[in-house]
């Protein structure tokens, strides 16, 4: 066999043998009733099945394996609001006004996004320990709300998920 084509199959065995790169795997789910669309950042997040009941909350999606003793999570929730002429500030001073004691609010500040205004939150559960990062937005008569859910100890370790997470998110 000549030399040309002993190089040819060795560099084809080479191409065939080496490991193929990973791959990100991202889905993303759209949820035409409640109007949003958004996504998984990487193979290691899967959607929950979600059931019939056409509820407040619309989508899970739970982290591959428990991250100190707790599987992290993203929530959407959407609501109808009373009014479509409701304001944002007023809704989000309702929500937190119902939470519970042991949840104190950590972060909040605005976020804003071509055609669309919301808040960022940051919530620490002390009982618990828990870290609840959401993006709180009012827009076409509702609230959306997504709530991404760690423990305490691995939030820092889950935050870049939780951003592509809910950099991901659109109002349809």
């Amino acid at each position: 066999m000549n030399m040309m084509k002993r190089a040819a199959l060795l560099l084809a065995f080479l191409v065939w043998a080496s490991p193929l790169p990973a791959q990100v795997l991202e889905q993303s789910f759209t949820d035409s009733d409640a109007s949003f669309k958004i996504s998984t950042p990487n193979a290691q997040w899967s959607f929950e099945p979600r059931g019939t009941d056409p509820g407040p909350l619309r989508l899970t999606m739970r982290f591959e394996s428990p991250v100190h003793q707790f599987v992290p999570n993203a929530t959407v929730r959407v609501q109808d609001l009373d009014s479509p002429k409701v304001k944002l500030d007023r809704v989000l001073k309702t929500d937190l006004a119902a939470l519970p004691e042991d949840v104190e609010l950590v972060e909040k500040k605005k976020i804003v996004r071509p055609n669309l205004e919301g808040y960022q939150i940051v919530l620490h559960d002390k009982k618990s320990e828990v870290v609840f990062h959401q993006w709180f937005f009012v827009a076409k008569g509702k609230s959306f709300v997504i709530t991404c859910t760690a423990n305490t100890e691995s939030y820092t370790r889950m935050r870049r998920d939780f951003q592509k997470i809910l950099d991901s998110f659109e109002i349809l």
